[in-house]
């Protein structure tokens, strides 16, 4: 399935709604089960201020234990996860991300969201089994803490009785849930993992998550430079299971703002999703500052407005990118794809005769294309760079070059008639080996593959009439 993400964002007053299905609106009035259960000011609280929505009078019992599936919807609803941003090719399914989910039940949005938003949920979920508390905790933690709205903190160990019973993966969230207040030991120091948490435990905990956030702001998180793991994750969540990210950098890095734009406009392109448009290049007054590599991206995201240029016309490349300027970037890209769905036929291979037409745009008057072959035929990766860089070469618009061929794993499944116009492509950084360093020759070109050469063909051109 297709999806992309509206990126998370809590504030203090992020909507707390918690709710299930089929059941009717209630007062604090009627939470006549609530007299015994600890902190019912909380529950009386949220309720008052709205924040909890479709909840019973027989809800809040000290013995009412909640669901799998009512613990997500709780935490999505707390944290206002939606999928308001969210483009999809075709209508998604809980079971799309969860084996044992029922597409048609009550809570089936609620685990498309908490799948779309990447939440640390096991995938063989059973919605219908009961939560512990360790593992609400988990959830919950491990959800505001994707948001990256929480100030870093260095925990102090909290020493608890049965801390051995607490599952190994759990013990981080639960030693940071003691130290934000979310979660409380019992009377004689224990924890009781193990236990079924209540809905009046899970909403009294979200109420505590919420008053720690309103009392610890981070704002300051928003301004950091995003590391590649973070750019890398940003942008597969917003372009979905089609993301074909294949990154070779320290992912604590710090990214520049030429290299996320890069990476979300290649990922796009390469995946299908962009639209086949005309680019007409911009002039940025800094572009020599660019890589090369990445002048085709760049120019193709001032097209679509992904990004702008500052008030001198500069686009900063080097600039490090910061987690508000990425997030801006792809909620951008995602209104874009949202208002311009791309066709189908963008991953669709291309014919003979779709790609000499293609080429003959990109090579202009000079282009001198001489192909016999089936107009209908399948064109593969490796003919369409020959006819490419040939078609370029012979029209005299390709600059000088010191060629030094590079090594390709799969070389030997290049005809050695194409080896020397493929090796150019890549000087010139038209085309690029996969992580493995192959080439895939044989593989077909996709209408977005070609695009995304045509468009690094067109910024090559550029500079070299600008040199002239």
């Amino acid at each position: 399935m297709k999806n992309t993400f509206k990126i998370i964002t809590i504030s203090a007053a992020a909507a707390l709604a918690l709710s299930f299905a089929g059941q009717q609106f209630a007062s604090a009035a009627t939470f006549k089960d609530i007299n015994n259960v600890q902190d019912k000011d909380k529950i009386i609280a949220l309720q008052n201020s709205g924040l909890i929505k479709g909840i019973s009078q027989d809800l809040f019992g000290p013995n009412i234990s909640i669901s799998e599936a009512e613990g997500v919807q709780m935490i999505v609803n707390a944290l206002d996860l939606n999928l308001d941003l969210i483009r999809f090719v075709k209508e998604p399914h809980a079971t799309d991300y969860f084996k044992n989910a029922n597409d048609s039940a009550w809570y089936a949005e609620a685990l498309i969201i908490a799948g779309v938003h990447g939440l640390d949920l096991p995938a063989d979920l059973k919605p219908n089994q009961k939560l512990t508390r360790e593992e609400f905790t988990h959830q919950l933690i491990d959800a505001i803490e994707a948001s990256g709205q929480l100030p870093m903190i260095k925990p102090v160990v909290i020493d608890y009785k049965d801390q051995d019973q607490v599952k190994a993966e759990y013990s981080g969230s639960i030693q940071r849930a003691l130290n934000y207040g979310v979660l409380k030991l019992d009377e004689s120091g224990k924890l009781n993992p193990k236990q079924e948490i209540t809905r009046a435990e899970a909403a009294v905990a979200i109420s505590n998550a919420l008053a720690y956030l309103k009392a610890h702001p981070a704002p300051a998180a928003l301004s950091e430079t995003l590391t590649a793991e973070e750019a890398v994750q940003l942008i597969k969540e917003a372009v979905g299971p089609e993301a074909d990210l294949q990154i070779k950098i320290d992912p604590a890095a710090s990214m520049s703002r030429e290299s996320f734009t890069y990476l979300l406009v290649h990922t796009l392109q390469t995946s299908g999703q962009l639209p086949m448009f005309k680019l007409i290049p911009v002039e940025v007054a800094d572009e020599s500052q660019m890589d090369i590599s990445n002048s085709g991206a760049i120019q193709t995201a001032l097209a679509l407005g992904f990004v702008t240029l500052d008030e001198s016309g500069n686009f900063n490349p080097k600039g490090d990118i910061t987690r508000t300027a990425g997030t801006d970037i792809v909620n951008k890209a995602v209104e874009y794809l949202k208002a311009h769905q791309a066709p189908a036929a963008e991953s669709e291979v291309l014919t003979a005769e779709q790609a000499v037409q293609l080429i003959k745009e990109a090579a202009g008057p000079k282009a001198n294309l001489q192909i016999k072959i089936d107009p209908a035929a399948s064109m593969t990766r490796e003919s369409f760079t020959y006819l490419l860089v040939h078609t370029l070469q012979t029209s005299g618009q390709l600059p000088l070059l010191n060629l030094i061929p590079v090594e390709i794993k799969d070389n030997d499944k290049i005809n050695i008639l194409n080896s020397g116009a493929i090796q150019t492509g890549i000087a010139l950084k038209i085309v690029k080996l996969d992580a493995d360093g192959k080439f895939n020759p044989q593989a077909g070109i996709t209408r977005t593959d070609a695009a995304a050469m045509v468009s690094q063909v067109q910024e090559i051109l550029k500079r070299a009439a600008a040199n002239q």
